[in-house]
């Protein structure tokens, strides 16, 4: 605050039209009031209280800025379009609860050098949503009964989600944009869910991650090339493909496109309380890590106090524990995962099927998605020996 005092989150319009707002010069509250009165043709009457987000800091959230060190604007506006374009396509959906989206905007990146602080808020993304009622991160404050009432729900959320059926032209549009780093320039074959497709997806993926030995591998800030290790493991890689894909009759089950959260879990839930003291989903927001995949990559990861996962059967397991965590506390997140999977399952049996089916092609995608770029000659060549394994004992010859 200008008197020096920390601020504590309320009454910003008030402080802001007195002059005293908390931001100061970093962030034009005015001009953002201004900017929603004009698109929503609606007057401001009152900000209660503002939240602090995960990523999108002030200090780091405007391209404006002198040494701005936050997401690129070529990964920001892309990110924007493609959030603003799913909470459209899910606006009919309410068993999916997407919010509601009132008014966007992407970042707009000022021409020339960037020595002072900007005048305007046009360096900021801004999406503007109808307020849903609750609050996210609740899970600490409810009884055992009311976990399980929210993790009930949560899994007819996603697997809504996983069920629903995405029309092709929106996987035509964001298919290519929204994979996950190292992107092919192009994908072989026409988008579809099919099998072929994704054996031109796995095929093109990893070409794009492990190119020619001694060009760059990872990102450039690495400063690593591939090497013979990893160049002879994209080659194993690539006869693995065909071979790990299913072919069997429920190619239409495993194969069609699905949309993802890309990162569900009660922090990006809205949850109030109704009338008979029990947690209330109201809606699921921050889709900007959205992506689509076949239904055999798809992610059924849960965030909670842990995160919900399976392993690669398809059964109910946990990952991001804490260190200190006691074994109740591992009994008590293994209870929370067979509740949530169980009510999943039970209302997307094909996403069981899904995971059991895909289990070598899953392992081979998520391999591929959590590479960060170290040591990519011991990292790909442990997955080159890998897919060696599996193919002798596939009886690849």
């Amino acid at each position: 605050m200008p008197d020096g005092t920390d601020f504590d989150e309320t009454q910003l319009f008030s402080l802001v039209r007195s002059g005293k707002s908390p931001f100061d010069e970093a962030w034009n509250v005015n001009l953002l009031i201004r900017e929603i009165e004009e698109n929503l043709g609606a007057q401001v009457t009152d900000i209660p209280f503002v939240y602090n987000g995960s990523n999108n800091y002030v200090a780091r959230g405007d391209v404006n800025m002198p040494d701005f060190d936050g997401f690129p604007i070529h990964v920001q506006i892309p990110e924007v379009k493609f959030e603003a374009a799913v909470y459209e396509l899910l606006r009919s959906e309410p068993n999916i609860l997407a919010s509601r989206l009132l008014y966007y905007r992407v970042p707009l990146q000022h021409v020339g050098p960037r020595s002072d602080r900007p005048k305007d808020i046009l360096g900021r993304r801004l999406l503007v949503f109808e307020r849903a009622e609750g609050e996210n991160n609740v899970w600490h404050d409810l009884s055992p009964e009311q976990r399980a009432c929210l993790l009930t729900q949560a899994a007819r959320i996603r697997a809504s989600l996983f069920n629903f059926q995405l029309p092709l032209d929106f996987a035509a549009v964001w298919f290519r944009e929204r994979l996950f780093e190292q992107k092919p320039r192009s994908l072989p074959v026409p988008i579809a869910p099919t099998r072929e497709f994704c054996i031109g997806l796995f095929t093109s993926k990893i070409e794009a991650t492990i190119r020619n030995i001694g060009d760059m591998i990872g990102w450039e800030d690495d400063n690593n090339v591939v090497g013979p290790i990893a160049a002879a493991a994209k080659q194993s890689l690539l006869r693995l493909i065909p071979h790990i894909m299913p072919t069997d009759n429920s190619q239409a089950s495993l194969y069609r496109l699905v949309l993802e959260h890309g990162d569900f879990g009660i922090h990006n839930m809205s949850i109030t309380m109704d009338a008979n003291g029990n947690p209330l989903v109201t809606s699921l927001y921050d889709w900007e890590t959205g992506c689509i995949v076949p239904t055999i990559l798809s992610d059924p990861l849960m965030a909670v106090f842990v995160d919900l996962v399976t392993d690669e059967n398809a059964k109910p397991s946990i990952k991001r524990v804490s260190s200190d965590a006691t074994p109740s506390d591992h009994v008590q997140h293994m209870d929370w995962t067979r509740h949530y999977f169980k009510a999943l399952f039970d209302q997307a049996p094909d996403y069981e099927r899904a995971i059991q089916a895909g289990k070598d092609a899953r392992h081979l995608w998520f391999a591929l998605r959590d590479w960060r770029g170290a040591d990519p000659e011991g990292y790909f060549g442990d997955l080159g020996n890998w897919a060696e394994m599996r193919m002798k004992e596939l009886g690849v010859v």
